[in-house]
């Protein structure tokens, strides 16, 4: 069991370094970058493979069959000024998906060009004098190299052009009764995995990086205590849908009493009763562009056109009075609550926070003359 329990966190292993897992959260966003930093650096790719294999046509001309003269560097080149035309009429994806997409397509582009490249170079290697038969592999090798270096942001398309390019070149030299060749062979073989774990090297650090901005986001528009949205969030939120013309509803909701429960009883007993009334709102409406705790005793909640937002303040006028236990000690808070839309109240983030402003305070300057009516009436 131990052996087997060794052999599995050893899979785990390896199967983490060559393919890193990539949290959720950031996905889109890292198809994205990368989809941007392939489109800068394809021109100087497409360029420099193109521009290799005429290269590498010229120095062994006259040593292959014309077909095969002729062939690999005319699909390379062709390939090549295809891929770059495509990417300048289409752009940037503008979508993860479409990302995601480009990258197979990459892969699957570098790979075949590479076996193209690599069969090639077998045939130039075997064709060509004694003398200058190491023109070709040099060529390939610098072919192999340029693409691991511009697919970097790609990793699994520059492993694929790296590894189907060297791959028959490293077999064919394998096979030779001469050590020099063997060596090679060998030498190449330990170039590609070394490369490859660079590639593989850079992605993990690009995943680590996203992560870290992702966290540092979430601190930046998170408030601290109850982890609800801040005011920069939930602004954010607002402009972001007014931004799209949709029609909004936002709450806004002032603690009654929470003063002197604060005074009382201490800050860690308000800072109990924030927390447990911050997840009151979290829970009455899971489905709200943003619940937000704006500061101090103030809240807010932000709620798409078409949603019923009925539900939610019945909800929310049941729950939020209810008592929170701190040390033993019942707790007991009221909340004023005033709400706003667009396009009625305003089309702006300003004029609806005005108007749910003053709809609150109107509801909380009826509170006292409401406990006087009920302490008359009894």
């Amino acid at each position: 069991m131990a052996v087997a329990a060794v052999k599995r966190m050893s899979g785990g292993g390896i199967r983490a370094l060559v393919r890193p897992t990539v949290p959720a959260a950031i996905r889109d966003r890292l198809a994205l970058q990368q989809s941007e930093r392939l489109h800068g650096f394809l021109p100087l790719l497409c360029i420099l493979i193109a521009g290799n294999s005429l290269a590498m046509a010229w120095a062994i001309l006259g040593d292959l069959p014309w077909w095969q003269q002729v062939a690999p560097p005319a699909i390379i080149t062709g390939t090549c000024l295809a891929v770059l035309a495509v990417s300048r009429i289409r752009g940037k994806p503008e979508t993860a998906a479409a990302a995601r997409r480009q990258h197979r397509f990459a892969a699957g582009i570098a790979g075949a060009l590479g076996l193209v490249a690599g069969f090639w170079c077998i045939n130039a290697f075997t064709e060509t004098e004694q003398y200058y038969c190491m023109t070709a592999p040099v060529f390939i090798g610098i072919a192999a190299i340029i693409a691991a270096t511009c697919l970097l942001s790609v990793p699994y398309a520059a492993i694929a052009a790296m590894g189907t390019t060297l791959a028959p070149i490293v077999i064919k030299l394998s096979q030779y009764p001469y050590d020099s060749l063997r060596a090679m062979s060998v030498m190449l073989a330990l170039v590609s995995v070394m490369q490859a774990g660079v590639v593989l090297s850079k992605y993990r650090e690009t995943i680590s990086t996203l992560v870290l901005e992702h966290r540092l986001e979430q601190m930046a528009q998170a408030d601290p205590l109850t982890g609800l949205d801040n005011r920069r969030a939930f602004e954010g939120a607002l402009d972001e849908a007014l931004g799209r013309g949709e029609s909004v509803l936002i709450a806004l909701a002032d603690l009654d009493g929470f003063k002197p429960v604060n005074d009382r009883h201490g800050h860690q007993a308000g800072d109990a009763v924030l927390i447990a009334l911050a997840a009151r709102m979290r829970e009455a409406a899971p489905e709200a562009l943003s619940v937000a705790r704006l500061g101090g005793d103030e809240f807010a909640i932000l709620f798409a056109a078409g949603s019923d937002s009925t539900p939610v303040m019945e909800q929310l006028s049941r729950t939020l009075p209810d008592p929170v236990d701190f040390d033993g000690v019942t707790l007991s808070v009221g909340a004023s609550i005033g709400t706003a839309t667009s396009p009625a109240d305003g089309a702006s983030a300003a004029a609806l926070l005005h108007a749910a402003d003053m709809r609150l305070y109107a509801q909380k300057a009826l509170r006292p003359d409401r406990r006087r009516r009920a302490r008359a009436a009894a």
